[in-house]
């Protein structure tokens, strides 16, 4: 094997590599995005806990669920290793009742992980 087949062999198997590794990084970061979804730290919906976690303030569910009806919306179920399920309030409602922006709210808090 001559000096050039012999970097041409290693620059293949780099790219081979680096391809593999980016293929694993996105299937990574997808279920990353899905599980924080079903566990109510996203933009769409977020439990109680989750705001309560990144804004290091208590918040009561009574006035989210009553905007939630007033406003015939429906509140999500997502799985909490406490409770089994809690109830997800949606972005709108956390903005009207607690003037809370999920989206940056929880964009700092990723920041963290």
């Amino acid at each position: 094997m001559s000096v050039d087949e012999a970097i041409r062999t290693k620059s293949q198997i780099s790219r081979t590599r680096e391809a593999s590794a980016m293929g694993k990084l996105s299937v990574a970061t997808r279920k990353n995005r899905e599980l924080t979804e079903r566990l109510g730290e996203n933009v769409k919906h977020a439990a109680i806990t989750a705001v309560k976690n990144a804004a290091g303030k208590e918040y009561k569910f009574a006035p989210l669920r009553l905007w939630c009806r007033e406003n015939q919306v429906e509140e999500t179920e997502v799985p909490d290793i406490r409770y089994g399920q809690v109830k997800s309030w949606p972005t709108e409602s956390w903005l009207q009742v607690y003037d809370i922006n999920l989206k940056s709210l929880f964009a700092n808090s990723q920041r963290i992980h």
